[in-house]
C-alpha cells in the first residue's frame, strides 16, 4: 500500500516537473505576413471634374479654333472647365491628335492628371470645320460620360451652314486668338475685314446668336474717332444676342467692356462676373476685369486676372499692358509672361523706369516698341527731360504739340507728364478726358513712384469725379491703403466686401 502510494507520488512529481519545463520553453511563433495595405482605387474621372483642352493638329498648324470649340460644347453641355493657369495641372485634360492630311480622323484621349491614358477613342471628323465640331459633339457626351449626354451637342455649334460656320471661326480667330489685339486699347484704325464679315453673316442669319456676339465684341476692337458710336453699337449688339441666347461669354463681356468705358464700376464688375461664370476662360471679358480693377487699386486681385488673359492671348495689348501695372503696383518680378511691344505696354515701362532715374531702360524700352509716325517728335524730348529737368518745359510742349497733331492719343500725352512729374498737367489731362466721356487712365494712380500724384490736391478731386469712392464703399479699398493709409478715401468704412471669380 505504501509502495503504490509513493509510486503514485513519484509519477505526480514527474507529471509537474514536466509541465513546469514546458511553460517555461518559448513556443515556436509562426512568422506572419502583415496584413496587405490596401492600393487606393484610381480617381476615376466623371463629369463634375474640371477639364482642360488640348489640340494636337499638324494641319491646320493652329489649333486653337478646336480647343475654344470644345471648350465651348463642354460648358454648353454642363461639363467643367478648369481655368487656364497653374491649377490646370491637377486637372483631367481632353486631348484631341488630329492626324494628318489626307486622314480625316482624329484620336480622343482623357487623360489623368499623372499622364495616365483612362479612355481613348478614334474618330471620323469629316474635312470641313463644321464636320469636324459636329463629330466631337456626336461622340462627346458618350465618352466623357455627360450628365445630360442625352442632349443634342450638335444644335450648341449653333449653325449647320458649314460656309457661316466658317466666316464665323475666320474672325473669331482673329479677335480670340493669340494674335489678337484686344478690346480695352482698340486700334487707331476706322474699319475691319472682321466686322464687316461678322455684320454680314448676322444680315444672313439673323438666328445665329454666336455670331451677334461676337461681333459685338469687335466693334469694340475698334478706334478712331467713332469710338462712341461703335460703344453704344456694341451694346446693342451684345443686348440683342442675349434676347437670342442668354448664355454667351462673349456677349456679357461686351456689355462689361461698354460699362468699363463708361467708368460704371459696378455695372462692368458684375458683367465680368457673369461671363467668368459662364466660361472661366473668356479673354474679353478676363481683360476687362484684370484692367478693371487695376483701375481702381486693386492690383493685388488683377495681377493673376491679367496673368490668365495675357497667357490665353500674347499679343492683346490691353491685357499686356495692365499686367505691367500690376506687377509695378504689386512688387512682383516679370517673368516674361508678357510678349507685346506695343507703344501702350512700353509707355508703362518707361514710365516707371523714369520715375526711378533709369532713363537708359526708358529709352530702350521706348524705342524698342512698335511707336507711331514721327515717334522721335516727342520721344526725344521727353528723354531729354528725363535726363535734364530745364528742358522740361520744351518736352511738354512736344507732346501737347504731338497730342494735338494726332501722333498720339490723350493717354499717351498724360503718360509722359507724369514720367516728367508733372501733376497739374496729368490731373488737367485727367479732368478733360473725363469731361468728354472718355477712359481715364486711373492705374497711373496706384504705382509705388507716384506717390506725389496722390498727394496733389486733383487726385481727391478725379477719386471723387470717377465714382471711385462708391465702389470702394462696396467693393473693398484700394490696396495702397495699407501702407498708405492718410491717402484720400482710405477712411473708408466699406459695408462689403466682394472678391472677382
Amino acid at each position: 500500500m505504501n509502495r503504490w502510494r509513493i509510486v503514485g507520488l513519484l509519477l505526480l512529481a514527474a507529471l509537474v516537473a514536466w509541465l513546469t519545463l514546458r511553460s517555461c520553453t518559448p513556443e515556436d511563433v509562426p512568422n506572419e505576413a502583415p496584413p496587405a495595405t490596401a492600393t487606393p482605387a484610381r480617381d476615376k474621372f466623371h463629369a463634375s471634374r474640371p477639364l482642360q483642352v488640348s489640340a494636337i493638329a499638324a494641319q491646320p498648324a493652329d489649333p486653337a479654333w478646336l480647343e475654344r470649340e470644345l471648350r465651348h460644347l463642354l460648358l454648353r453641355g454642363r461639363m467643367q472647365v478648369a481655368p487656364v493657369g497653374p491649377d490646370a495641372r491637377s486637372a483631367y485634360t481632353l486631348r484631341i491628335e488630329v492626324q494628318p492630311a489626307p486622314a480625316t480622323t482624329a484620336v480622343m484621349k482623357l487623360v489623368a492628371p499623372d499622364d495616365v491614358v483612362e479612355r481613348e477613342e478614334q474618330i471620323d471628323i469629316g474635312a470641313r470645320a463644321l464636320d469636324t465640331l459636329r463629330a466631337f459633339a456626336t461622340t462627346l457626351p458618350a465618352f466623357l460620360d455627360a450628365a445630360h449626354a442625352q442632349g443634342d451637342w450638335v444644335a450648341l455649334i449653333g449653325t449647320d451652314d458649314p460656309d457661316a460656320y466658317d466666316t464665323y471661326l475666320s474672325s473669331a480667330n482673329e479677335l480670340l486668338g493669340a494674335d489678337g489685339r484686344g478690346f480695352t486699347q482698340p486700334a487707331m484704325t476706322v474699319a475691319s475685314a472682321s466686322v464687316e464679315r461678322l455684320e454680314a453673316l448676322t444680315r444672313k442669319r439673323p438666328g445665329f446668336a454666336r455670331a451677334r456676339s461676337l461681333l459685338a465684341i469687335a466693334y469694340l476692337g475698334l478706334g478712331g474717332k467713332d469710338v462712341g458710336s461703335l460703344t453704344a453699337l456694341a451694346e446693342t449688339t451684345a443686348e440683342r444676342a442675349l434676347a437670342l441666347d442668354p448664355a454667351l461669354a462673349n456677349a456679357q463681356s461686351a456689355l462689361g467692356l461698354v460699362s468699363l468705358r463708361r467708368g460704371d464700376w459696378a455695372t462692368a464688375l458684375d458683367h465680368f462676373r457673369t461671363a467668368l461664370q459662364t466660361d472661366p476662360n473668356a479673354t474679353a471679358a478676363l481683360e476687362g476685369l484684370g484692367c478693371l480693377l487695376m483701375d481702381v487699386g486693386h492690383a493685388t486681385q488683377a495681377l493673376p486676372i491679367t496673368q490668365r488673359a495675357v497667357t490665353l492671348q500674347p499679343a492683346n495689348v490691353g491685357a499686356n499692358e495692365c499686367l505691367a501695372y500690376a506687377r509695378l503696383a504689386t512688387g512682383t518680378v516679370d517673368d516674361g509672361t508678357h510678349h507685346s511691344n506695343a507703344l501702350d505696354v512700353a509707355l508703362v515701362e518707361a514710365l516707371e523706369a523714369m520715375l526711378s532715374g533709369q532713363t537708359a531702360d526708358a529709352q530702350r524700352a521706348l524705342h524698342n516698341a512698335e511707336t507711331t509716325r514721327n515717334s522721335s517728335a516727342w520721344v526725344e524730348p521727353l528723354l531729354r527731360a528725363a535726363n535734364n529737368r530745364r528742358e522740361t518745359a520744351q518736352a511738354l510742349q512736344a507732346i501737347t504739340r504731338a497730342a494735338n497733331d494726332q501722333l498720339i492719343d490723350p493717354v499717351t500725352e498724360l503718360i509722359c507728364g507724369a514720367a516728367l512729374r508733372q501733376s497739374d498737367f496729368v490731373f488737367n489731362r485727367m479732368l478733360r478726358l473725363h469731361k468728354q466721356n472718355a477712359a481715364v487712365p486711373l492705374r497711373i494712380l496706384w504705382l509705388p513712384n507716384t506717390a506725389f500724384l496722390r498727394k496733389h490736391d486733383g487726385f481727391a478731386e478725379i477719386v471723387s469725379v470717377e465714382g471711385l469712392l462708391p465702389f470702394w464703399q462696396d467693393h473693398g479699398l484700394p490696396d495702397i491703403c495699407k501702407t498708405e493709409p492718410a491717402v484720400y478715401g482710405c477712411k473708408l468704412r466699406p459695408q462689403k466686401i466682394k472678391k472677382p471669380e
